[in-house]
């Protein structure tokens, strides 16, 4: 059942469309669980490029509303994906037990982030008044919560695969109209092109360099044909090549330089438990973005093997992430919780001293070359031992005999670093012979070399910078 939410309406019987003008204030209640309210619907009917689909649901519990019939509750809007409803939320968020109020917003058949079919407009038509405005729609819907109902709790956006895509958009166009505080984006990252799309001005796909800080949870699935993990072009733009989407980790490596934090590499902690109802095996790669600035959290879990979906009960660590996971980063950032902390990965051999441990991880080779295991690392460890895998765990830590790690023992997280990040004494380095910018075959190591400033930032089909992979090219303590 959903009540609309106290107020006064007139109806004008001679629109195509009647909607319902609200002409007072509003007061915020609550609602029962599974009830609930309409919010105003002056909202969608003024909004741009809305039919009589649209509809914003507000889910309030009664411990979210103060004496004073105002609240001080994290809001948290959910996105559904493309041709998705908002119809289950009400049932599924579970934000009557996490004491916090519910957004739950009808699209268009999806949201307005890239081109459509239903679209009237091009994509770079920016002054458009036919096609949805997805800032301006989000940002009417906050102003209504804060200046009409007295929710003044912070903002955060819950979306998965267009609603993410949509969450990534007003987290970039974050300010005064769109007071973002978090976002959790699942199955999708930012868009490295086009800047812009869409009518208004709240349209840009990437965060403004100074603009508010926006913390970030991002998770993907590392074989999503949809939105592949590593970037580039997808289905669903519709074959259109302005739309290009950055590889999962330059996407969050932007977040962690738009949000202040180190420029170092993230801490990467390997081993995560992956599990859903079909699968409890799985694992995952968690990244965490460190020297942010206080109250500003920037993390990433690659979900290996997982395609666009993840499963029923898909959880980390045992820790559903529907929307028990969401919740848990919302509560980090309002300061009432303490950080989840994966679990790291598990020593080989399985407990017992640290030098019971001591092995070479025979799964274990470079990112570069099948061939590249810990034999092969062992060839030449001063340089070898920085290298990685895929998954970003370090030579250092798999091939512990080759690089002769066996008495250092503890836990600490694995960590990256760029070839320049620690001057190493006699560091001799190579390019990788086979890899080349995505735009051009003829882009290689040595092409990198000419320009390294410039060209060292650039990244392959497959995501890898080329200061990852053309060490002797950016490598400034590298001898050549």
């Amino acid at each position: 059942m959903k009540l609309q939410t106290p107020q006064l309406y007139l109806i004008f019987t001679t629109l195509a469309n009647p909607w319902y003008v609200n002409v007072s204030v509003q007061a915020l209640t609550s609602n029962a669980k599974e009830s609930p309210q309409i919010l105003n619907t002056n909202i969608c009917s003024t909004a741009q490029g809305r039919t009589s689909k649209c509809e914003v649901e507000l889910d309030v519990p009664a411990s979210c509303v103060k004496t004073d019939a105002t609240s001080d509750c994290p809001i948290v809007f959910f996105f559904h994906g493309a041709g998705g409803t908002n119809d289950w939320f009400a049932k599924t968020s579970g934000v009557h037990e996490a004491n916090m109020i519910g957004v739950y917003p009808q699209g268009e058949n999806g949201w307005n982030t890239g081109p459509k079919d239903s679209n009237v407009c091009q994509w770079d038509d920016f002054s458009c008044t036919e096609d949805p405005d997805e800032g301006a729609f989000i940002a009417a819907i906050i102003k209504e919560l804060r200046d009409e109902l007295g929710a003044n709790g912070n903002i955060y956006l819950n979306g998965n695969s267009n609603g993410a895509a949509l969450s990534m958009r007003i987290a970039s166009n974050a300010g005064a109209d769109l007071p973002i505080r978090g976002v959790i984006t699942k199955v999708t990252q930012l868009l490295a092109s086009p800047p812009r799309s869409g009518p208004g001005v709240l349209n840009y796909n990437q965060p403004e360099a100074g603009g508010p800080k926006v913390s970030v949870l991002n998770l993907m699935g590392t074989e999503d044909k949809v939105i592949p993990y590593e970037g580039g072009s997808s289905s669903v733009f519709g074959q259109d090549e302005n739309f290009q989407l950055m590889a999962a980790l330059e996407s969050m490596a932007m977040w962690a330089l738009h949000n202040d934090c180190s420029e170092d590499a993230p801490e990467i902690t390997t081993g995560v438990v992956y599990s859903n109802s079909e699968d409890a095996n799985g694992e995952a790669t968690f990244y965490s973005y460190q020297g942010c600035p206080e109250g500003v959290i920037v993390e990433h879990y690659a979900l290996h093997g997982a395609g666009h979906t993840f499963g029923q009960k898909a959880a980390l660590d045992g820790v559903e992430i529907d929307y028990a996971m969401a919740f848990e980063f919302i509560n980090r950032l309002e300061g009432t919780d303490l950080p989840v902390v994966p679990s790291p990965v598990a020593s080989p051999g399985g407990g017992g001293d640290d030098n019971s441990a001591c092995e070479d991880d025979p799964e274990w080779h470079g990112k570069f070359n099948a061939d590249h295991t810990c034999d092969y690392v062992a060839e030449s460890p001063s340089s070898r031992c920085n290298w990685e895998n895929t998954d970003g765990v370090k030579a250092s830590k798999a091939c512990k005999v080759a690089c002769d790690e066996c008495d250092t023992g503890g836990r600490d997280p694995v960590t990256t670093s760029s070839p320049t990040a620690s001057p190493i004494e006699n560091l001799y380095c190579e390019d990788d012979p086979l890899w080349h910018g995505k735009m051009n075959a003829e882009h290689d190591c040595d092409f990198v070399a000419l320009d390294p400033l410039v060209r060292c930032n650039w990244v392959s089909s497959d995501g890898f910078k080329a200061m990852d992979a053309c060490e002797k090219a950016c490598g400034e303590d590298c001898l050549l």
